[in-house]
């Protein structure tokens, strides 16, 4: 499987919501895309139901603590699987896909090695899911009680755009396209960071089709 591509952490949420807005601009009106835009602010704005994902990427960038994360991200193409054991001071990753496997170590002491490591864990692939979730209404995020998962007290909240509102859910086509859909869960942590998600996509292709694509997210406590 094509790795996908990569880039620095600073970048990751300066571009989360210009990623996800392209591809409705590529699919849809001028006019169309800026009324979708401006309720992608407004559903953003909203606390209670605003399913932030990006927050890793400064946690993995500026650690407050030990950690281990993972990501996964499976579509026809292959699989794609990062794991990382992250401290205040290093990091220790290993990925692997379809072309193979490959270890970095970073130290937070030599900033070429730290930013290294980074760039490592950055992907355009969860930047833009990430911006598609922020923009999710409050009738496709279902809150189902309490838990404790990956030693983080969290809240666990499941995510339908199938059985959001009739506008809620013609909202997300109009920015990703006929037929496009999200479902699956996430735990958001008493800091209102995810710590994991379980994320089934389905999105809109120019030939019609639906390409669909696998998410696994995780921050454990170390």
């Amino acid at each position: 499987m094509r790795r996908p591509t990569r880039f620095s952490a600073a970048a990751w949420r300066l571009s989360a919501i210009t990623v996800a807005l392209s591809a409705a601009v590529a699919c849809h009106s001028r006019a169309e895309s800026k009324s979708a835009g401006r309720s992608v602010a407004a559903a953003s704005d909203d606390s209670a139901t605003r399913i932030d994902v990006m927050c890793m990427a400064d946690r993995i960038n500026n650690p407050p603590e030990a950690f281990h994360y993972a990501y996964k991200y499976t579509d026809a193409a292959g699989t794609l699987n990062e794991d990382a054991d992250i401290t205040p001071q290093a990091m220790d990753i290993t990925i692997k896909d379809t072309a193979g496997s490959h270890s970095y170590h970073g130290l937070r002491s030599d900033e070429a090695s730290w930013n290294g490591a980074v760039l490592d864990l950055s992907s355009l692939n969860f930047t833009a899911m990430s911006a598609r979730l922020n923009s999710l209404e409050a009738s496709a995020v279902k809150q189902q009680g309490a838990e404790t998962v990956n030693g983080y007290r969290a809240t666990r909240y499941a995510i339908d755009t199938t059985q959001a509102s009739p506008s809620d859910q013609q909202q997300f086509q109009t920015l990703f396209g006929k037929g496009s859909f999200a479902k699956g869960t996430v735990w958001i942590a008493a800091d209102e960071c995810a710590a994991k998600l379980l994320l089934d996509e389905g999105l809109w292709q120019r030939d019609g089709s639906i390409k669909k694509t696998h998410y696994e997210i995780s921050r454990s406590k170390k």
